[in-house]
């Protein structure tokens, strides 16, 4: 990479970043004066004319305290993206292994952060989820991945960590819901775990309350209706051994015409997981934690 080539955006395109400060988060506003630079990659230490105070142009950023040059820090992170280990970042990028650690936890953060702003009001009326499964240390130590993207497109609306249980699904629909401007007008596929076809109607379903039968006893509770336009289906394959031996399409809940109108939209003849599991697949390859049965590259 040539380190002669890192640009700076304009100081029309920055904002303070004061909370209290009037024009906190508004760019454009000529509020801002470069008082000094510094370091190697001679940073801007911004002033604010409203307020009074003083920053760098890195902070709130994953480039935050970075002590290497902005050239090499961005290696690090291409090469991290591209799915190379640590060690192995480290000798590529000619940098210490402790500071690709610490730069891997600053951009996950970061990514993350800017993926919860960013990722809202989402218009989708199809979601693929299935989880993918992985060891952290060794693997006596389980770690599971679960996901939701919008199969047309690939892409990740939900992505949460933990072990395979209802805890981990439901934080995973309600995460996804949560991103959504209708979450009932859509069409989720899944696998056979049980904990989707429980927590579905509690997610993604209209609440009511049931009308109470005489005065004896305690109060109904809470059901969940299935609008028309809602439905879920589950892939679920048998297999023998290591074989599969069957798939079997399972509608939980909601209408097949809304299914087939779902299906008919994507170009799919059968109801499947086809691009989560290619999703899964690839990212097996990226991750030695991962990878099952071939080498990791």
């Amino acid at each position: 990479m040539n380190e002669n080539k890192i640009t700076r955006p304009p100081l029309e395109s920055l904002a303070c970043i004061n909370g209290t400060c009037e024009l906190y988060g508004q760019a454009g506003q000529e509020n801002l004066t470069i008082r000094k630079t510094y370091g190697q990659d001679q940073i801007r230490y911004l002033r604010c004319r409203s307020c009074g105070k003083e920053f760098s142009e890195r902070k709130n950023t994953a480039l935050w305290n970075c002590k290497i040059k902005e050239s090499r820090a961005i290696a690090v992170a291409e090469h991290l993206a591209e799915g190379c280990s640590i060690k192995g970042t480290a000798r590529l990028v000619k940098v210490d292994p402790s500071t690709v650690r610490r730069l891997n936890s600053c951009l996950g953060q970061h990514g993350q952060q800017f993926h919860n702003d960013k990722v809202q009001h989402l218009e989708i009326d199809t979601l693929q989820a299935d989880e993918r499964h992985g060891f952290a240390g060794h693997k006596g130590n389980p770690a599971w991945e679960a996901e939701l993207i919008e199969p047309d497109s690939k892409f990740v609306i939900s992505h949460v960590q933990g072990r395979r249980d209802e805890t981990l699904i439901r934080n995973l629909l309600q995460d996804g819901a949560n991103r959504l401007v209708n979450r009932h007008d859509l069409v989720l596929f899944s696998d056979g775990e049980a904990s989707y076809a429980s927590l579905f109607p509690q997610v993604f379903g209209q609440a009511y309350q049931p009308t109470r039968q005489g005065q004896c006893g305690r109060p109904p509770k809470q059901r969940y209706r299935i609008p028309r336009s809602l439905a879920h289906v589950q892939v679920v394959k048998h297999r023998c051994g290591q074989r599969l031996k069957s798939v079997e399409i399972r509608y939980s809940h909601g209408s097949r015409k809304r299914v087939s109108q779902a299906l008919h939209k994507l170009g799919y003849k059968v109801p499947n997981t086809s691009a989560i599991e290619r999703r899964n697949g690839t990212a097996r390859l990226m991750s030695a934690f991962q990878v099952r049965k071939t080498l990791a590259f």
